[in-house]
């Protein structure tokens, strides 16, 4: 496949991370800001998940890099979170390709629950504290909206014909 073939794919690539980004930066209430999903590592699930061959750590690593600059936390922080996160991805991907929506949102709360227990330890390290469980409140709201995200990045890639890979 050339290049010029892929640039929508790169392009839509592109595209999902930004707005990810994005709905990740947008101001909210203080107190709603522990119900905002995780966009950003959802969109890098969905990718991992659907072009598997085609995921690039070094790009997934530089992107969480971006987002501790973007967002203001510890450095690595989001870069440690997307790689452990994608790699147990990638490792299970096979499996949950027959999985139901709500199966998939079942194993999307895993994921990111590690990868926000991951951010907890890492700000624990830092010197921050937080109470109880609340640091699982993103991975409930991020696995509540999975089906929607997932379904409504399958109609924009099947839209520009890009095919899952095995």
């Amino acid at each position: 496949m050339m290049v010029r073939d892929r640039l929508p794919t790169y392009a839509l690539i592109a595209l999902s991370v930004l707005i990810a980004f994005l709905l990740d930066i947008y101001p909210l209430a203080f107190e709603h800001r522990l119900l905002r999903p995780q966009f950003v590592l959802l969109v890098a699930i969905y990718w991992v998940f659907v072009l598997p061959q085609s995921t690039s750590i070094t790009l997934l690593f530089g992107l969480g890099v971006l987002q501790d600059v973007v967002v203001g936390a510890a450095l690595g922080q989001h870069a440690l979170v997307l790689i452990v996160v994608s790699y147990l991805c990638l490792r299970s991907c096979r499996r949950v390709r027959h999985f139901a929506r709500w199966q998939e949102a079942l194993w999307v709360l895993c994921l990111v629950a590690v990868g926000q227990a991951i951010s907890f330890w890492v700000q624990s390290l830092a010197g921050r504290e937080m109470s109880g469980a609340q640091f699982l409140f993103p991975a409930i709201a991020s696995a509540s909206v999975w089906p929607l995200l997932s379904l409504t990045l399958d109609l924009v890639r099947r839209g520009y014909r890009i095919a899952r890979q095995i």
